[in-house]
C-alpha cells in the first residue's frame, strides 16, 4: 500500500475516533449524526478495497508462479518435438522446418505452441513411432492451456487492484469532503469545548509533524575581521 493512502486512511480512522469520544457534539443534530455515520461507512469500505488489493496482489503472484511452471513444462515439451520431429516424415513432408522461437514472449510461445499441437495432433503415430514419449503431446497441450489460464489470471488480479485504487482514491476524497465538514460543525458549534477542536485538528494532519524550523538553512558565520596588531608586532 502507498504510504500516502496509508496516512490519509490513517488520519480520517484518528478523526473518526474523535468523533465518537465526542459524539454528544457531533450528534447534536441529525444533520451532524448523518455526517459521522458517513465517514464511518467510508473508512469501512476503504478497509474492504485494502482487503481486495491485498487478495488480488496474492493473486497475481500465485498466477505468475503458475504461469512459469507452465511455460517451462511447455518448452520442455516444444523441445522434444522439435527435436524428434527432425526424424518424421509424413507424405513425403518433414517436420524439420519446426523451430523453437528465440526468446519468445508469451504470445509468440502460445502461438508456437498452438502450431506444435496441430502438426503432432495430426501425425501423433509418426512422431510416437519416431521416439517421442508418449506423455509429450499430453504435457504440451495441458501446459499451453495452464499458461494461457495463468496469462488472462495474471490479467484479471491487476484489473481488479487497478480498479481498487481508483474506488480508493475517490472513497478518500469523499471522507476528505466529510471531515471538513465535521470540522465545521466542531468549530460552530457552541457546546463545543476548544479541546475538541484541538482534538480534532490534530488528528486530521496527514503524515509526521513538521518540526520548527526543520526547513531552515542556517545563516554561515560570520567571516573575521582583520586583527589587530599587537605590541609586539609595532615593535618589529
Amino acid at each position: 500500500m502507498r504510504k500516502d493512502v496509508r496516512r490519509r486512511h490513517d488520519a480520517h480512522v484518528r478523526v473518526n475516533g474523535v468523533c465518537k469520544d465526542h459524539s454528544d457534539v457531533f450528534d447534536a443534530t441529525a444533520g451532524g449524526q448523518s455526517t459521522r455515520a458517513e465517514l464511518d461507512a467510508h473508512i469501512a469500505n476503504n478497509e474492504r478495497l485494502f482487503v481486495v488489493q491485498r487478495q488480488a496482489t496474492v493473486d497475481r503472484r500465485a498466477a505468475a508462479e503458475q504461469s512459469r511452471v507452465a511455460r517451462a513444462t511447455l518448452c520442455d515439451a516444444m523441445r522434444a518435438v522439435v527435436n524428434i520431429g527432425r526424424r518424421v516424415r509424413v507424405d513425403g513432408t518433414s517436420m524439420t522446418t519446426m523451430r523453437m522461437p528465440d526468446a519468445p514472449s508469451d504470445d509468440e510461445l502460445v502461438a508456437c505452441a498452438r502450431d506444435f499441437v496441430n502438426r503432432v495432433s495430426a501425425h501423433t503415430e509418426a512422431f510416437l513411432a519416431a521416439g517421442l514419449p508418449p506423455v509429450v503431446p499430453t504435457n504440451l497441450e495441458t501446459a499451453l492451456q495452464e499458461l494461457v489460464t495463468a496469462r488472462a489470471a495474471t490479467a484479471a488480479a491487476r484489473q481488479r487492484f487497478t480498479a481498487a485504487t481508483v474506488a480508493i482514491r475517490e472513497a478518500q476524497n469523499q471522507a476528505d469532503t466529510t471531515v471538513a465538514a465535521l470540522a465545521s460543525i466542531a468549530v460552530n458549534t457552541p457546546a463545543a469545548h476548544p479541546e475538541v477542536v484541538t482534538k480534532f485538528r490534530i488528528a486530521r494532519r496527514v503524515g509526521p509533524r513538521a518540526r520548527p524550523g526543520a526547513g531552515d538553512t542556517p545563516s554561515p558565520a560570520p567571516a573575521p575581521g582583520p586583527s589587530s596588531p599587537t605590541p609586539s608586532d609595532k615593535a618589529a
